[in-house]
């Protein structure tokens, strides 16, 4: 494998170093005139073929002008770190090489360093940095194996020379002046390959997809557009959801070849598969035959009749045992994957439906558990990804994940396959609805994370497990049901991010991230990059940086409050999973289990903070922000507290209607009909003011956005439940 290594000299920071003749950066940039144009130019790269050179030429090359355009803020010297092609002799002054290492001059001031490149093993991704005054000027070295390492490595330089990234866009920079450059001999590698987000839609803008690649994050959605920028920033493209057999073997589409005993399909593909004994012709009478309509034995036995189960992305699983039904959906999935529209997918996620049923056929009963059957499942895919590689179709890198979570969230209770891809091909680990009071190894917390702690011992540390291969994990700091509430998770991914990489998980995202206006959850997102790139990440010095950077003379004030903030939504799971849906109904038992009460009553077990522990830390929260915003704070850093407190504006309103909502139908069933009536009208007053809100609950994806802060309660229906118990005008 070749090395790419970025080399620098500046002038201006050192005595020994003459300021006059200023700074060059020296880029190679391949077939184009100048470095601007390449670096531009990832609308032209053809990024999928076996030529690199114009990939590395645009990252490169906007590797190093992003160096420029920092260096000159920092610096103040917006005249200086010009830009140019690289060349056989160094120009006057000081430079900033960035090359191949196969480039005659690169190798001749690597030597400067007496540098073995060859020696050194860095991976897709990691880097050396290394500064040293060297012949009287001080030369900075970046030293990568690919284009990847040498982007990342250039945005940490920068990070150890001040820059922050917090959060997307110009407001969320921290970019200091630059007085000196000390020395530098760093070795940096990722603890965790793949870092960032679980998504599938197209909703990222530049200043999101910027803000990945400064904090080098490597992991979002094949539907991100475009395409291009993804590639030059290094960005991993993922496809795959819950929707596969929908998409692949829909039982509703159309059945796309020429079957023997239908007329009309003539001009189809020759029916490759034995014709259905159960057959029976075009039963809807729409003139061409579904996949269901030609194989309905492909499909789930339930109760005794085949069903057309899937419907999209939920239902029941076809008919996995079915060795023809089987190979129709691997086959459709991977030429998806090799020509169609995945195919410039780095990642798959091979995924059944959310939560499904499985069929219950005898052959498919044979097989195992759903996790058994699905590992088989998984198992036949790759075996088509390896054959579509072993023919030549396939001839770019591809991983695959796969699900432990739901339904298959049990490990497998018998062998794998034999030939099971350890190498490419890993287990999926999703916690969903877990207990974010508790860390994932506390053995306190019995309400959730329990079984989860024994689910995942079982897939990756049971001596006697099956399961043998890659771990990754998939975290849900903003689960469906939490709509996006600033849920603060300092403390708890201090923990338990290196519990995961302990039991093995080198892969990790979270779902349903907002790409625009964080407030507060741009530490969620931030410490999360530091965290996954280096697992050892000092939390407590990231905080004291964080805050003292963010917010300035503020930084006490928001230090306490994101502290009130975290355990004010500690207990977010049961709030929004258990208490919501029992206010939307009007259930008797408002509070059924130990992790949530509505206020501490002597003798009664209590796991979690109350419901009037939570909005008393909301309180302390509004009195901090409130504080913090009466001091003379900078434009940039009020800003910054202005969406902070927004975005816990929203929180502590829902708060609110639940702790009214709750009041109002204790109080009904205390016979306190009046008391219930006041209660009643503050929930309607609170409910006023979230469905004005039509903000808060925006920017995360489809499926976890709503219309308003009331809907995203998911407890709208109390006030009508209320109303009726109440004989109140509606």
């Amino acid at each position: 494998m070749c090395v790419i290594v970025c080399f620098a000299i500046f002038a201006g920071w050192t005595a020994s170093t003459s300021a006059a003749s200023g700074t060059t950066i020296l880029v190679d940039t391949g077939s184009f005139e100048t470095a601007a144009a390449a670096a531009s130019a990832e609308g032209e790269v053809v990024w999928l073929d076996d030529d690199l050179v114009d990939d590395n030429a645009c990252t490169l090359s906007f590797a190093a002008l992003e160096v420029q355009r920092y260096l000159r803020r920092m610096t103040g010297r917006p005249a200086d770190f010009a830009v140019a092609r690289s060349a056989a002799r160094l120009p006057p002054g000081d430079v900033l090489v960035v090359g191949l290492a196969h480039d005659p001059h690169v190798r001749r001031v690597a030597q400067l360093f007496n540098a073995r490149l060859e020696h050194m093993e860095f991976g897709p991704e990691g880097y050396w940095l290394k500064s040293a005054i060297v012949e009287g000027r001080r030369v900075v070295l970046i030293a990568a194996q690919e284009r990847r390492g040498a982007l990342y490595g250039a945005y940490d330089l920068l990070y150890r020379w001040g820059c922050r990234w917090f959060d997307p866009g110009e407001q969320g920079e921290d970019v200091p002046d630059l007085d000196a450059l000390p020395d530098l001999d760093v070795t940096q590698r990722p603890s965790f390959t793949s870092r960032g987000f679980l998504a599938w839609e197209n909703r990222g803008d530049s200043a999101f997809l910027l803000w990945m690649a400064r904090n080098r994050l490597n992991y979002w959605t094949l539907e991100q557009e475009p395409h291009a920028l993804m590639h030059k920033l290094g960005i991993r493209m993922i496809c795959g959801r819950h929707d596969a057999e929908h998409e692949f073997i829909g039982p509703r589409k159309p059945y796309p070849y020429d079957h023997r005993r239908f007329a009309g399909d003539e001009a189809q593909p020759r029916d490759p598969y034995a014709e259905s004994l159960e057959f029976k012709g075009d039963l809807d009478g729409d003139g061409q035959l579904s996949y269901f309509e030609a194989h309905p034995e492909w499909y789930a036995l339930v109760g005794g009749r085949r069903v057309p189960g899937i419907e999209v992305n939920r239902g029941t699983n076809y008919c996995t045992s079915n060795a023809d039904a089987t190979a129709e959906f691997v086959g459709n999935y991977v030429r998806a994957l090799v020509e169609g529209r995945f195919r410039e997918a780095d990642i798959v996620r091979f995924w059944a439906l959310d939560v499904g049923k499985w069929c219950e056929c005898e052959n498919c009963r044979a097989q195992g558990s759903p996790t058994d059957r699905y590992l088989q499942l998984v198992h036949r895919f790759c075996q088509e990804l390896d054959e579509a590689r072993a023919a030549g179709r396939l001839r770019r890198p591809l991983e695959v994940t796969f699900l432990a979570y739901g339904d298959v969230v049990e490990p497998p209770s018998r062998p794998l396959p034999p030939g099971f891809p350890r190498d490419y091909c890993m287990a999926t680990f999703y916690p969903i609805q877990r207990c974010y009071v508790h860390r994932l190894d506390d053995p306190d917390c019995t309400a959730r994370n329990e079984r989860y702690r024994r689910q995942l011992t079982g897939w990756a540390s049971d001596p006697e497990r099956h399961y043998r291969g890659k771990l990754a994990v998939g975290e849900y700091y903003n689960v469906r049901g939490f709509n996006s509430l600033p849920v603060c998770f300092m403390h708890t991914m201090a923990v338990d991010i290196p519990t995961y990489f302990r039991a093995g998980a080198r892969s990790f995202d979270y779902m349903h991230v907002t790409t625009a206006r964080w407030g507060s959850k741009a530490l969620t997102n931030y410490q999360m990059a530091r965290q996954l790139w280096d697992v050892q990440t000092d939390c407590d010095a990231l905080w004291r940086d964080y805050f003292a950077r963010r917010y300035g003379n503020a930084a006490g004030h928001l230090r306490r409050f994101y502290a009130s903030l975290e355990q004010m939504l500690a207990n977010v799971t049961e709030i929004k999973y258990t208490l919501a849906p029992r206010l939307n109904t009007g259930e008797a038992v408002l509070f059924p289990n130990s992790h949530l009460r509505f206020r501490s009553e002597p003798g009664e077990l209590r796991e979690g903070p109350t419901l009037a522990e939570s909005i008393e830390h909301g309180r302390s929260c509004r009195e901090l922000i409130q504080s913090a915003l009466a001091l003379d704070l900078p434009p940039a850093v009020r800003a910054r507290v202005r969406e902070d407190e927004e975005c816990f504006a929203y929180a502590e309103r829902t708060l609110a209607y639940y702790a009214a909502c709750v009041q109002a139908f204790t109080a009904i069933r205390a016979g306190q009909r009046d008391e219930a009536r006041a209660h009643l009208e503050d929930a309607r007053h609170v409910a006023e003011e979230l469905r004005r809100d039509e903000i808060s609950t925006q920017g995360s994806s489809a499926h976890a956005n709503a219309a308003n802060a009331l809907e995203a309660t998911r407890a709208a229906g109390a006030l009508q439940r209320l109303a009726d118990l109440l004989d109140a005008p509606r």
